[in-house]
């Protein structure tokens, strides 16, 4: 008789912690309905000519009552309803009573897994699991709330299985508060600590700081004056830019990269803060940029492709550095990018022209890209083919063979007039979109062979 398939066993469910209902959003319900008593709490208690209620002041506090028993039953509900384990292959989370949810991530699929940790959970003691897996849009499986020991415990759990086989020996299940030696030790160095000051100038440092600085005088002038039009618009606009500056300055404040082993581990957030943990083998690309008033300062950003991460440009879970020394840059990409070498990731980074193997566009593309034509081209390295682009705004991108999902030469009317075409190396979703632009055109259809035959023979490889 065969064995019975090792998820199909029963195993315990366990439940989130009982406050997650609350910060869920029970709680700002609560805070809603306690600001309208308070704001009613004199009239009501008042003279009986001002009250609201018509003289239905006991209905009305008997609604109230309602209102502050209908959280407490929907919050135990909320937490009643929603429970989670770890099988042998899988980890599954059901939620919900009237309408019903339940969610599977196998282990073979998770990409990367973050341990959040927003303001009100610190405040008491609980953090967030969130499971990345591959797949589309909405691939994310969220345990939001747990003791944050335990999710330390399941953190460790997941990652120490990620990328096991759908198919484990019976028996081999995971139980409630096991944590297999090698998760539980100390994960490795520290790689990069980036100073908040750092941060700080970094986010200074931009073109949105630059058009805060212009535009606040402005609005202030223009309230002043009573010009309502010039409000209308630059109020919203500078609204906007200005909360987008923060945001990032709080997501990106105490970053932090650790290595051990086959792992990174990224923690960041001054409010809301996070931990993310991702095995090296799931990074799809990496991409170093300069913006321009960077150059002054001589620092870079990292971001990498991580199937099944975020999808956004902006997207804290693809920020594998936020700010960067060339040193700590390149030291970034040579632990995270095997076969790439100083010099080569330097060049990349720095260099123009032919040196270190790098081939270039041809001098007709000149017409397309006057100002960085010198610095556009590629190399291959034995793990790693590398692009870069850009003199004003500087981009290298590092995609490994393996990871290639498939290339496509295009050639719009401008670059056939002048016998150019582009090459992309089509990745996971993220921020990094690997392009090499403006080669001659035989040259663009000889890497688009080249390359098929080294991503296939790479991905047999790993």
């Amino acid at each position: 008789m065969s064995e019975p398939h090792p998820d199909a066993v029963e195993r315990p469910w366990q439940h989130l912690h009982p406050l997650s209902p609350l910060l869920r959003g029970g709680l700002a319900f609560a805070a809603v309905v306690a600001y309208v008593v308070s704001q009613q709490l004199d009239t009501l208690f008042g003279a009986a000519a001002d009250d609201p209620t018509r003289g239905h002041l006991g209905w009305a506090a008997l609604a109230v009552l309602g209102v502050l028993v209908a959280i407490i039953a929907g919050s135990w509900l909320s937490w009643r309803f929603s429970r989670y384990r770890l099988g042998a292959t899988l980890i599954e989370l059901r939620t919900g009573f009237l309408f019903r949810q339940h969610r599977q991530v196998r282990f073979d699929r998770i990409q990367a897994v973050d341990v959040g940790r927003p303001l009100l959970a610190r405040l008491t003691g609980l953090s967030e699991v969130v499971v990345q897996s591959a797949g589309g849009k909405d691939s994310q499986l969220k345990l939001s709330f747990l003791a944050d020991s335990r999710a330390q415990e399941v953190r460790e759990q997941l990652m120490s299985l990620a990328g096991t086989a759908d198919t484990p020996t019976p028996g081999s299940a995971v139980a409630p508060g096991d944590v297999p030696t090698d998760a539980a030790a100390p994960l490795g160095r520290r790689v990069v600590l980036v100073p908040n000051s750092r941060v700080v100038q970094s986010v200074l440092y931009t073109g949105q700081s630059l058009f805060l600085v212009l535009a606040v005088p402005g609005l202030v002038g223009s309230l002043i004056a009573g010009i309502g039009g010039m409000v209308a618009w630059l109020g919203p606009a500078t609204l906007a830019v200005g909360s987008g500056q923060l945001k990032r300055l709080l997501q990106e404040g105490n970053f932090e990269l650790l290595h051990g082993g086959d792992r990174l581990r990224i923690r960041h957030g001054l409010t809301d803060l996070r931990a993310t943990t991702v095995p090296l083998h799931r990074i799809q690309a990496v991409q170093a940029s300069q913006p321009l008033p960077w150059r002054l300062t001589g620092w870079w950003r990292l971001q990498m492709n991580v199937a099944g991460a975020g999808r956004g440009e902006d997207s804290t879970e693809t920020v594998l550095l936020p700010v960067g020394t060339l040193a700590e840059v390149l030291e970034v990409i040579v632990l995270v990018l095997p076969g790439t070498t100083r010099e080569m990731a330097a060049a990349a980074l720095l260099g123009e022209g032919g040196d270190h193997g790098f081939t270039t566009a041809t001098a007709r593309a000149r017409r397309l890209d006057p100002v960085g034509w010198r610095r556009l081209g590629y190399t291959v390295a034995p793990e790693v083919l590398v692009t870069r682009r850009g003199r004003l705004w500087r981009v290298a991108q590092f995609v490994p063979h393996a990871r290639v999902q498939s290339l496509k030469v295009s050639q719009g009317p401008v670059q056939r007039s002048q016998r150019v075409a582009s090459v992309t190396l089509v990745s996971t979703p993220g921020p990094v979109s690997p392009v090499v632009a403006h080669l001659d055109l035989p040259e663009a259809e000889r890497l688009l062979e080249e390359q098929v035959v080294r991503s296939g023979l790479a991905r047999r490889r790993s």
